[in-house]
């Protein structure tokens, strides 16, 4: 990079120096560019959400038309539900044999010649004979549970093909969308990134307003970016790694400064880079001289001699090969080419 600008120039950006005046603003004035970038942000969203309205839903599978899935509520229908109804009667008659059986107890030790259940050992009889039903309509429900499981895995299985093909078009949608938010998000994103840096060399008075552009930018692209990667990332990594996150509080909190460092060096580094060449001053002194000005303070290069008129910064020299005036930061003397 040094050797390019080297090239460009004749001098290293080290030498290069170009100053800015510090803006300040009034509070009101902040506050009316927070408005400002959120109403900006407000009408960005609805632009983006009307692109989405645009593409056209896809609807979720209707897993109940396969004949697996059919299967699983005919049986449980025809076959499960009826052994539940019937283990519930059983359970009630049991409770009542057993009342009966306590009564009869009762009525044996008061001596009572009229039993209001019968004889003891009637019921008796009754309980056993319950209690067997009962277990025999127990012992059909574990199996036919068992076929339900099975009838289930089935029916999954049956499943998951229409599962697959729902969440490849579940993408190509988003996909789609994706494509069509940038094209709203990435001309406002590099309209307003042009903006701003054409106003920060130009110090113009409009440059707080275009940070306010930036922002909500900024914002809009980041969100449209994060959707479409969170959609296109696996579920199944995403719970792998929630897992280990709550595996103990240690890797909790390892984790949550791991995604902080992440995110602060994607986001952060992005921020730098775009501030860094939006506020780059040999890209600013570049394009001044190619408009015949000062590289530092914008003097006309036409009214200036040795020296710039404005800031009396040295702009041209003696060249050391042929003794005449050559401009400070050419790669090579104009009049000789050395």
């Amino acid at each position: 990079m040094k050797a390019l600008l080297s090239k460009l120039f004749g001098k290293s950006s080290k030498e290069l120096h170009f100053s800015y005046e510090e803006k300040k603003y009034s509070f009101g004035v902040k506050v009316l560019v927070a408005l400002l970038t959120l109403v900006i942000l407000m009408l960005s969203e609805r632009a983006i959400a009307d692109l989405q309205d645009g593409i056209p839903r896809i609807d979720y599978p209707n897993y109940y038309d396969l004949q697996e899935n059919r299967d699983v509520q005919v049986y449980r229908n025809n076959t499960l539900n009826p052994l539940y109804q019937k283990m519930r009667e059983l359970e009630m008659r049991n409770r009542e044999v057993r009342s009966e059986y306590d009564t009869s107890l009762l009525e044996k030790i008061a001596d009572e010649n009229t039993r209001l259940y019968g004889d003891q050992d009637t019921v008796r009889g009754d309980v056993g004979d319950t209690q067997k039903k009962l277990s025999a309509v127990q012992a059909e429900i574990e199996d036919a549970e068992d076929e339900l499981e099975r009838l289930q895995v089935l029916a999954h299985q049956a499943e998951a093909p229409l599962r697959k093909d729902y969440i490849a078009r579940i993408r190509i949608r988003q996909l789609k969308v994706f494509l069509w938010e940038a094209i709203f998000w990435v001309p406002f994103f590099f309209i307003t990134l042009w903006w701003y840096s054409r106003s920060k060399r130009k110090d113009s008075r409009w440059e707080i307003i275009s940070i306010a552009a930036l922002i909500a930018s900024s914002l809009i692209s980041f969100q449209s970016f994060s959707i479409f990667l969170w959609s296109w990332i696996p579920r199944e990594l995403l719970q792998k790694l929630w897992e280990i996150l709550q595996a103990t509080l240690l890797t909790r909190i390892v984790g949550y400064y791991l995604m902080m460092a992440v995110i602060v060096l994607l986001l952060g580094g992005l921020i730098v880079s775009v501030h860094r060449r939006a506020t780059d001053p040999v890209r600013g002194g570049k394009k001044k001289i190619r408009n015949k000005q000062c590289p530092t303070c914008s003097y006309p290069l036409s009214l200036s001699e040795d020296f710039c008129g404005g800031c009396a910064k040295q702009l041209q020299d003696k060249c050391g090969s042929c003794g005449k005036q050559s401009y400070t930061w050419s790669a090579v003397c104009e009049h000789c080419g050395k």
